[in-house]
């Protein structure tokens, strides 16, 4: 594994959390580690995938390989961080050898002109399974979705293609 240029070790505390109104969000995860923090900015997709890998992989290991780590909730954060960044790129992965997962990223802004990953942190498997947990939460606390087509509602009301347009307003 490549060296970041911000590398956070194992993390003092991770969270996810969205801002702005439903439809309007924006997705973040935040680290803090004992010296810094970040706020790393990301698409709702993005987000969801890391808490649904979190939550697959916590689950096999908890089954192949009992641990007795306990499950982590994250301190409070302050309103400033000292990273803070749109993610073009995430990765995910499991170091058997430290028992710990490993998260990092690519800076959007920056991503052609590295090829180092901008940031990583190592989260412990008691961290993953609440942020996994939180995730899942952050992210279906958005709009709701349409029974009809699957696609989200906005509070204003919903065209629904799959009704051909007759089902204007449908809430």
């Amino acid at each position: 594994m490549e060296t970041p240029r911000n590398d956070f070790g194992n993390a003092l505390s991770v969270d996810a959390d969205a801002v702005g109104e439903p439809g309007r969000r924006r997705f973040r995860l935040l680290v803090r580690s004992t010296s810094q923090s970040a706020a790393i900015w990301m698409e709702k997709e993005q987000l969801a995938g890391i808490g649904t890998w979190f939550a697959e992989m916590s689950e096999r290991l908890d089954s192949e390989q009992p641990s007795s780590d306990p499950d982590v909730e994250p301190l409070p954060f302050g309103g400033s961080f000292d990273l803070d960044f749109r993610a073009s790129q995430i990765g995910l992965g499991y170091l058997d050898s430290e028992s710990a997962f490993v998260i990092q990223a690519f800076n959007g802004d920056e991503a052609e002109e590295s090829s180092l990953p901008f940031f990583r942190a190592h989260l412990s498997r008691g961290q993953c399974r609440v942020l996994s947990h939180k995730i899942a939460l952050v992210v279906a606390a958005g709009r709701q979705i349409c029974p009809l087509c699957e696609m989200p509602m906005d509070p204003a009301g919903h065209v629904c293609p799959k009704a051909n347009g007759h089902a204007i307003g449908v809430r």
